[in-house]
């Protein structure tokens, strides 16, 4: 048994970064930066062992090797610069301080990536000849390149390298291209997860998020021995993967790999760091004398501050030895509060030296005071002395205590401005205005009087969900509870539809309603022979919380005739054309009669009606001429029958049922907007992120598409769904899905022009609206 890790004499720990890429990896986000930058930064993490894993490659190593080479021979002959001498002398400083290992990330041939760890006295050569054992081939040993074919299988790979003197880590399991994924994504059977995890030849599993990911086999605790199948336990630690210098901040979230060197290291307790050492640790059951720390987020975000400037919320201010130079400080914890919120670090310079802060008591006190003197309202404020490259820096956490604006005692407003403190400008000032109104501040609007609520009408008072079925309180003079959209007709079924409409999103109200104080006109519109309004009331801070549909105008207060006075001159809308009518309705282009309905099933290929009130939706497609139709159908007024009308021409559609067939893309996964064969054969893609709604500007294509990622698989997906199978669809109306993973489903939504948008890899867990219904009613969720 170990003796515990803390009291083992003449070992100490030791950080170390075993997943490094240099630009000799066709990915790499940095392609200037030299092999010295990479050691200066790894300095400056306090690493003292990292590895340099290119991808199927150790081309890196090789000319960082030979660049130090070269300035040997320079010396040697006496031909150095005073710039080449002073890059020699670093070089030999810092080689003292770290031991660089050669290695690689080989790719398998599924796509799951494995990565070579070797001594640093390993011949080159020898390890390019493993690489050509493991199926890279020999044209392809120094492009660094991710997508290599038809090499050796996962554990193959294991057993080459574990052979050929390697330390053998499978990088991120649980993350793209890792073993565990890759097992799961395929479908494979558990016995390939058992290999690929507990194989004799593997060292250690190297994880992200480490300490977050807590699904089943995903998760390091799993690996810990006591799971039958998984007796053997498995040293669990994490890599930064870096494919750039320094961490990017979160908000750059297109960017693939945004770890920096040293992000995600490893402590090793042992008595040096040699490769030898190393290597007797994995091999050995002391499993107490690995550590990973948990991801230091603070100091990462000072990193990039530093780095990369003074943000709209981040704030960094070197100090001096005198702590009245904080007097000025107040400003910038003024425009952060006016931010909502921030940090303001305290003895850091953006992008240069860290001069930390001799007297942080006296510091804290003197800024404390400014802010009680300068500021009005005063925000919170909590301090944190943290260490930082050596150095003791001052972590201020600025937060709002009243909506803004916050202002200084000379009247004075600041806010962050491209990343400065600034004097705010007549729009900042009313932005900060309509924020503080928004947040509960009062409003002149506030004349104290209550709300005359018209008597007649229809309000919807509340909507819940309860058993996948909406239901709604609605209110006419009379509340009425539990009111559900198939169970509404008339002016409550009107209501309804346009409350949806409002709740998902596929109406701005704001542009659209004629204010007069706290009272507004949204919309009018003819029924027969009378007018009938859309009403909207605002609280005293410019929100609005009731909304009025189909009112007469008989019996409404001095208040509200005066605002439908004053717009008695606009134009009133011809009465909607709604299946949602009290009235009887004549659908568009009834040709057939009603056909008894078959029982919904849930096989692939399944067709269910998507409803609202009482009109439905089949089916949305394009005929053989390439014209839009719609399969439509109508619940009969009185009693449970309905009325079918297929095949039916988008120019007959009114706007009610076109609103039904629009659906909101989801906010999730990636869309294939276009798809064009180029004269040289090869396809070119342009996605859509969906969470953010942006478009690829330039085409992409399929070789320079990195495997394993969400553009690659929709991709492919979208080669194999196209023509579209419709029997591996199950149909809501017009919207589907396919392909239901554990996490994931991929979707399909035919338009009102008969055009069908793929939306591949949406997470299941944030969907919404129409696409999270779907899954409910197929049982999906």
């Amino acid at each position: 048994m170990s003796t515990p890790a803390e009291t083992r004499t003449g070992m100490r720990w030791i950080r170390a970064d075993l997943h490094l890429h240099t630009p000799a990896s066709e990915d790499y986000a940095e392609p200037n930066v030299s092999y010295l930058d990479i050691l200066q930064e790894a300095e400056r993490r306090e690493l003292e062992i990292i590895a340099f894993t290119d991808h199927n490659t150790v081309h890196g190593y090789d000319r960082f090797q030979r660049e130090i080479e070269f300035l040997k021979t320079l010396e040697m002959g006496g031909r150095l610069t005073d710039e080449e001498q002073v890059r020699l002398d670093e070089y030999r400083r810092l080689l003292t301080k770290i031991n660089i290992l050669p290695g690689f990330e080989f790719t398998s041939h599924f796509g799951a990536h494995i990565l070579g760890v070797f001594a640093p006295n390993r011949p080159l050569s020898l390890i390019e000849a493993t690489l050509l054992q493991l199926g890279v081939s020999a044209d392809q040993l120094k492009d660094g390149i991710c997508g290599v074919t038809n090499t050796r299988h996962v554990t193959e790979a294991y057993e080459m390298i574990a052979r050929a003197g390697g330390l053998v880590i499978a990088p991120h399991v649980n993350g793209p291209n890792g073993v565990i994924t890759e097992t799961l994504r395929m479908g494979t059977s558990g016995q390939s997860r058992i290999a690929a995890t507990q194989s004799a030849h593997l060292h250690a599993l190297e994880f992200i998020n480490f300490y977050t990911d807590h699904e089943k086999f995903t998760s390091p605790g799993f690996y810990n021995g006591k799971v039958e199948h998984y007796e053997r336990r498995m040293f669990c630690i994490q890599g930064s993967d870096a494919h750039r210098l320094r961490r990017l901040p979160a908000a750059d979230g297109q960017v693939l790999h945004r770890h920096g060197i040293g992000d995600r290291y490893v402590e090793l307790l042992m008595p040096d760091n040699s490769f030898e050492s190393l290597r007797a640790l994995f091999a050995s059951q002391d499993f107490d004398r690995v550590r990973v720390p948990k991801r230091d987020q603070k100091q990462w975000a000072v990193d990039a501050v530093r780095f990369g400037g003074s943000t709209e919320r981040q704030v960094l201010r070197p100090m001096d030895d005198d702590p009245q130079s904080a007097v000025d400080l107040w400003r910038d914890v003024a425009a952060l509060a006016n931010a909502g919120g921030g940090v303001l670090v305290i003895g850091c310079e953006p992008g240069g030296r860290v001069t930390g802060v001799a007297r942080p008591d006296q510091v804290s006190e003197v800024l404390r005071k400014g802010m009680a003197e300068q500021i009005t309202p005063q925000p919170y404020l909590s301090f944190e002395l943290m260490s930082y490259e050596g150095q003791d820096v001052m972590r201020v956490e600025v937060k709002s205590s009243e909506p803004p604006p916050y202002v200084g005692n000379n009247g004075t407003i600041y806010v962050r401005r491209d990343g400065e403190t600034v004097i705010a400008d007549r729009g900042e000032i009313i932005q900060l205005c309509r924020r503080a109104l928004a947040e509960g501040a009062s409003s002149p609007l506030d004349n104290g009087q209550d709300l005359d609520l018209p008597r007649s009408g229809v309000e919807i008072v509340t909507g819940q969900k309860r058993g996948g079925v909406w239901l709604y309180e609605v209110r006419d003079l009379r509340t009425t509870a539990g009111v559900t959209r198939d169970r509404a007709q008339g002016l409550w079924a009107y209501a309804i539809s346009r409350y949806e409409d409002l709740r998902d999103g596929r109406v701005d109200v704001q542009s659209q309603v004629k204010w007069k104080g706290r009272l507004g006109l949204w919309r009018a519109y003819r029924q027969g022979s009378r007018t009938k309004y859309d009403l909207v009331h605002r609280d005293a801070n410019g929100v609005i919380n009731h909304i009025f549909f189909g009112v007469s105008d008989w019996g409404l207060s001095e208040a509200w005739e005066s605002l439908l006075g004053e717009r008695s001159g606009d134009p009133v809308e011809q009465e909607p054309q709604d299946f949602d009518r009290d009235d009887e309705v004549t659908p568009p282009s009834p040709e057939e009669q009603p056909e008894p309905t078959a029982p919904e099933s849930s096989t692939w290929g399944d067709r269910r009606i998507r409803w609202r009130g009482r009109g439905g939706l089949a089916a949305a497609y394009r005929d053989e001429q390439g014209t839009p139709r719609f399969d439509l159908v109508m619940k009969d007024k009185d009693g449970p029958g309905q009325q079918d009308y297929p095949g039916v021409s988008l120019e007959k559609l009114t706007e009610a049922w076109l609103n039904l067939i629009r659906v909101n893309r989801p906010r999730t996964g990636i869309e294939v907007v276009s798809a064009t064969q180029g004269e040289d054969g090869e396809w070119q893609y342009v996605f859509r992120n969906l969470r953010t709604g942006d478009v690829s500007g330039v085409p992409w294509r399929l070789q320079d598409i990195e495997p394993g990622t969400v553009r690659e698989y929709a991709a492919r997906m979208f080669q194999q769904d196209l023509p579209l199978d419709e029997e591996k669809v199950r149909w809501w109306g017009n919207i589907g899905y396919m392909r239901p993973m554990r996490s994931q489903v991929d979707l399909i939504f035919v338009d009102e022009q008969g055009e069908q948008h793929f939306y591949y890899a949406a997470r299941r867990e944030e969907l919404t609206s129409e696409w999270h219904e779907m899954l409910e009613l197929y049982d999906e969720v």
